[in-house]
């Protein structure tokens, strides 16, 4: 499936771009694909943040294992607090 990825934050800073197009299956492997192209450190930063699928979390899906669709868009946001 051809997905869209969009890297925010430190992310972005690490990986150098804000977007990108990839085939994957599930949230997986679009971690596998962080990690052989931009390397652990990335791989690492993206799991510790907000994974947003077609803006749900997937939290609420299937966490690593959410199958992706044709065109979706997988979002890897900050984990911001307050109080």
């Amino acid at each position: 499936m051809q997905i869209t990825i969009k890297y925010r934050a430190q992310l972005a800073e690490l990986t150098k771009i804000e977007n990108e197009s990839i085939t994957a299956v599930n949230v997986k492997d679009v971690l596998k694909h962080i990690k052989k192209q931009f390397g652990a450190k990335a791989e690492k930063k993206a799991e510790a943040m907000l994974i947003i699928v077609n803006g749900q979390s997937i939290l609420q899906l299937k966490h690593f294992k959410t199958v992706l669709k044709d065109g979706d868009e997988v979002s890897f946001l900050p984990i911001c607090g307050g109080g």
